[in-house]
């Protein structure tokens, strides 16, 4: 990947994205060009998972399988550096509401975030919804503070001008 080349989107994917994506708005079996311009985001590595968010995302059967069937790993999944551990120790410093107190963790939310933040132009896709409060934030509320965009899997569609006939 080219962290250089700032001049494209880089989309920081959601687990959430994924899987409502194929469960719910765009089934792999129904529309395969949406799934065919996905794999070429993420082959052109624009579309990408911090490898937190990818690990919770491959726990589910039919997303691994189409990873490994497609050989998007190397693409899809980004390992973690020590500027995104900084970001989010600083994200979970100031937003302590973004901590699952029951497990201990913050899950991979602060991930997808610190992602999107390593590029100039990078966009955030999640299927979660703003809860307005701070004290028990999202991921869309988090990224408003730091003003990242945030868009769901449909936005990408629109943002990407993708039609399919």
């Amino acid at each position: 990947m080219n962290l250089f080349n700032q001049d494209k989107i880089v989309y920081s994917l959601d687990t959430s994205s994924l899987i409502e994506a194929y469960r719910l708005l765009y089934p792999m079996e129904n529309f395969p060009a949406l799934w065919q311009e996905l794999e070429k985001l993420i082959t052109n590595d624009r579309l990408k998972m911090s490898e937190f968010v990818f690990e919770e995302a491959m726990r589910d059967e039919v997303l691994d399988k189409w990873c490994r069937d497609k050989g998007l790993k190397p693409y899809l999944e980004l390992k973690v550096d020590d500027s995104d551990q900084i970001v989010v120790h600083n994200i979970l410093s100031e937003y302590s509401g973004m901590l699952n107190l029951k497990k201990g963790t913050s899950g991979v939310d602060p991930w997808v975030i610190a992602l999107a933040m390593k590029f100039q132009n990078g966009v955030v896709v999640t299927e979660e919804k703003s809860t307005g409060n701070l004290q028990h934030p999202r991921i869309p509320d988090i990224c408003k503070v730091y003003n990242i965009e945030c868009i769901t899997i449909t936005g990408i569609v629109r943002k990407e001008n993708w039609i399919f006939e």
